[in-house]
């Protein structure tokens, strides 16, 4: 019950701090959506490119082994042909091995009528010899020509087998490149919702174009002065921090919140709770295959100071952008995992991920890795929050 938690998201150079920054941002964010949609096509071409000349590359190949089968068959055949023909000239020749009178009256006795018809028969025997050994000899040369083809097929094969063997590599090489770019834009897509989500609550809460996000957050988060435990029973799973991959168990990540989970919370709807006052800013409640699930964010004012929760892998979210919840308003049930319902690809079991940050809501604690692999204003919720060490129960949200 633990979660692997990847982000490739866009990073601005700027923070945006009001209204008409974060619109601008928008619109470089939407740009930056059409670039990668426009290098996805590119992709998806060069990889129909390479699949087809792929495809043509092995007909070919069918093509020449066909053509050597035929060219081997040939050879072997004219190899017969030329065994033929010489056993048909050494049999002509007997009429002009001579050696003593029986043989050639022997010869003669055999079918000649008359001594004519034995020079006759001779003269013809001597033709049919000289036709039989061009016969050979043009045999022979075409069994050198076929020789020739086939070398010259074999060369040809093997350097298409070579180009496929390329093209192959570069094929793996778009392939990676395209999943690269969809999880792009799965990013860009979930950050132009976050951002449009975001601009559209500050609209609402009346915060002018100019006027910073905290100022206007200010006039109209409901002040706390605590932070409550987000379940009213359960245990710590896992800490934030470096650790290995649970997943795969080999490469490492840096997760950003604190694992919460309870016995039979795959089977049952363990209700999520805020952490305490605010307003929510951010509301994921579709079923996209994707790392978190379903995620709420929430804003909130504590002793005078900004922060902002985010709850991931939950099953079902109940509040909507917008809405003033409380300690005990329940924003969701646990989850990221539930039968056969597994659209949290990062997360082994139901629990609940539960991040912090120091920072109003934007895209940098929504999701967004900076370079140093730690998110922007992230905090370490057991740090803030009264948690029993990890593996103990609790009973009580205090």
């Amino acid at each position: 019950m633990i979660c692997l938690l990847l982000a490739n998201f866009y990073i601005p150079e700027v923070n945006a701090q009001t209204l008409r920054e974060m619109r601008e941002e928008l619109e470089e964010l939407k740009q930056q959506y059409e670039d990668n949609q426009f290098q996805i096509d590119l992709t998806e071409g060069e990889i129909a490119e390479t699949e087809a000349r792929i495809a043509a590359i092995r007909t070919r190949i069918v093509e020449i082994q066909e053509n050597m089968y035929e060219l081997r068959n040939t050879i072997e055949q004219l190899n017969q042909d030329i065994l033929t023909k010489e056993e048909e000239i050494k049999d002509i020749l007997v009429f002009f091995q001579v050696a003593n009178g029986e043989n050639a009256y022997l010869q003669y006795a055999f079918g000649a009528k008359d001594f004519t018809d034995f020079i006759y028969r001779l003269a013809i025997s001597e033709q049919l010899a000289s036709y039989n050994d061009e016969l050979v000899e043009q045999y022979k040369q075409d069994i050198e020509e076929s020789k020739r083809k086939t070398e010259e097929l074999e060369k040809e094969e093997q350097a298409l087998g070579e180009e496929r063997k390329d093209l192959e590599i570069e094929l793996a090489k778009l392939g990676d490149k395209l999943s690269e770019l969809d999880g792009d834009s799965i990013s860009i897509e979930e950050q132009l919702r976050m951002m449009e989500s975001e601009i559209e609550l500050y609209e609402s809460l009346g915060c002018s174009e100019d006027q910073t996000i905290e100022q206007c957050s200010a006039q109209v988060l409901p002040p706390d002065t605590t932070m409550w435990r987000p379940v009213p029973t359960g245990y710590i799973s896992g800490y934030s921090g470096w650790r290995i991959d649970p997943l795969d168990g080999v490469s490492r990540d840096f997760h950003h919140g604190l694992d919460i989970s309870d016995s039979g919370a795959n089977y049952r709807n363990y209700p999520i709770y805020s952490i305490a006052n605010g307003i929510v800013v951010y509301v994921d409640n579709s079923k996209t295959y994707q790392c978190g699930g379903r995620k709420v964010y929430i804003q909130h004012y504590i002793n005078g100071k900004f922060y902002t929760s985010g709850y991931w892998h939950l099953r079902e979210a109940t509040v909507e952008v917008g809405q003033v919840v409380t300690k005990n308003t329940q924003i969701g049930i646990m989850g990221g995992y539930k039968g056969t319902e597994y659209w949290d690809i990062c997360t082994t079991g139901a629990h609940l991920h539960l991040e912090l940050s120091d920072k109003p809501f934007n895209k940098e604690n929504g999701g967004t890795e900076s370079i140093n692999g730690l998110r922007d204003g992230f905090l370490r919720p057991e740090l803030y929050i009264d948690f029993p060490s990890k593996g103990i129960y609790w009973n009580d949200r205090t």
